[in-house]
């Protein structure tokens, strides 16, 4: 477990240079996609060869390199791409989670001790980075499908979604509801590029883009109101602000939406318990257990009405207003 560090360093470098896309075109040797990347050519092969023994790559006789099917994921074009999320967790992620011993000692988040500044502060000033973490939290949403399929939502009219970046999730949540119209809420740098998505989607004309933020209010009048891997990000203080913004906002027989994960109790092995390391020294937010949930929301003026468990490292707790 200990030499994780470096499977996520060498998917890292190969991800930022962008072997994949160079090796959709069809297997190269190293030193050829070296001379495209602008990388050391005995460097980059020994990274290559150790990716292919792990299945990223083939590497035939001739050491040429090619793309496997899960190679094929890195790519930034693949339907299924994590090329950003594996930028954003190699970098932004592995540099911070390197002082998460200083959480465990201070209580103080590791990013802000080693950036001056909390991460969305920090994104706020770094437009790069910014489009890195909104393309990555993007993919994870993409890659897990319709997590709301299963839901009755007959007869709602407006669903808002809050701090929904791009509308990623909101465009699934709408695609096979024509009914439902939607606004997608964020700051300015989270829904930087929402207006070129919806667009591509079809959806312009049925949602209505506002910025601000959720800790001072969110847009009124929604039967429906989402919050995805949003209230994991803050401790329990300001989560609660934001749930008391939701309960102002929503329509009496409206419902909440929370897709994030519950953690299950004692060593039952889950996603939650390692999300919730990344939110210690990232964010010093928490993942939460039922217990945790529902003092929570009762907080925030809400009440849960049931859990839904749906593929993925999340779930979906359906809410209703207290």
């Amino acid at each position: 477990m200990a030499w994780g560090y470096r499977t996520t360093q060498a998917l890292y470098a190969v991800a930022k240079l962008g072997v994949a896309d160079v090796l959709e075109r069809g297997p190269a040797t190293a030193d050829a996609i070296a001379v495209e990347v602008g990388a050391h050519p005995r460097s980059l092969f020994r990274v290559m060869r150790t990716l292919a023994a792990l299945g990223v790559f083939t590497q035939d006789a001739s050491d040429r390199f090619g793309l496997t099917p899960l190679g094929d994921a890195l790519r930034t074009r693949s339907p299924e791409s994590v090329r950003h999320m594996i930028l954003f967790v190699g970098d932004e992620q592995y540099r911070v989670a390197g002082e998460l011993l200083h959480t465990v000692r201070t209580g103080e988040t590791a990013y802000d001790h080693v950036h001056g500044m909390g991460h969305f502060d920090y994104l706020a000033r770094h437009p790069e980075a910014a489009a890195t973490f909104n393309a990555a939290m993007a993919e994870g949403t993409r890659r897990f499908g319709n997590p709301f399929a299963s839901l009755d939502l007959n007869g709602r009219r407006l669903a808002v979604d809050v701090g929904g970046g791009r509308g990623e999730l909101l465009a699934i949540f709408l695609r096979d509801r024509p009914n439902l119209r939607g606004i997608l809420y964020d700051l300015p740098q989270g829904i930087a590029e929402a207006g070129p998505f919806l667009d591509s989607q079809g959806l312009a004309d049925r949602v209505r883009i506002a910025t601000g933020s959720m800790f001072e209010s969110v847009p009124e009048g929604g039967d429906v109101y989402l919050l995805s891997r949003v209230l994991h990000d803050w401790p329990d203080d300001k989560a609660a602000l934001v749930l008391r913004n939701c309960r102002a906002a929503i329509a009496d027989d409206g419902i909440l939406l929370i897709r994030e994960g519950v953690v299950p109790p004692g060593d039952t092995p889950s996603p939650s318990k390692q999300t919730d390391l990344v939110m210690l020294f990232m964010l010093g937010g928490a993942e939460r257990t039922k217990v945790e949930w529902r003092a929570l929301l009762e907080r925030g003026g809400f009440a849960i009405d049931r859990i839904h468990r749906v593929p993925g490292p999340f779930d979906i707790i359906q809410a209703k207003p207290a």
